[in-house]
């Protein structure tokens, strides 16, 4: 992809208007967003963790909105790195709760 204010346009208004789709895994969602930041990264277009952070957090579904104040009102330094680990976790709780309650 080349450099050109086209492409970054393009991507950055990918990485914009990205939301989540109801019934789509957490996992799947944090890949669709990571290629989109790698393409930035290819063009040369570099975003502060925080507000890679909070992009994410606002493309979650609704659903998720009591997780994402949570996590944003529990760190005075918001990085991407720990947003996706708390979602990451927060799947893994969930699998688990449901797989007990379905036993």
């Amino acid at each position: 992809m080349t450099k050109s204010l086209s492409n970054k346009l393009f991507l950055k208004k990918r990485l914009y208007n990205l939301r989540m789709k109801e019934g789509t895994p957490v996992l799947q969602h944090l890949n669709a967003f990571n290629r989109i930041l790698s393409d930035l990264l290819a063009v040369e277009v570099k975003l502060e963790e925080k507000n890679k952070a909070l992009l994410l957090l606002s493309s979650l579904l609704p659903s998720y909105d009591h997780l994402a104040t949570t996590i944003v009102n529990e760190n005075e330094i918001l990085e991407l790195e720990g947003v996706r680990h708390m979602l990451h976790n927060n799947e893994l709780m969930k699998k688990t709760y449901f797989t007990k309650e379905a036993s």
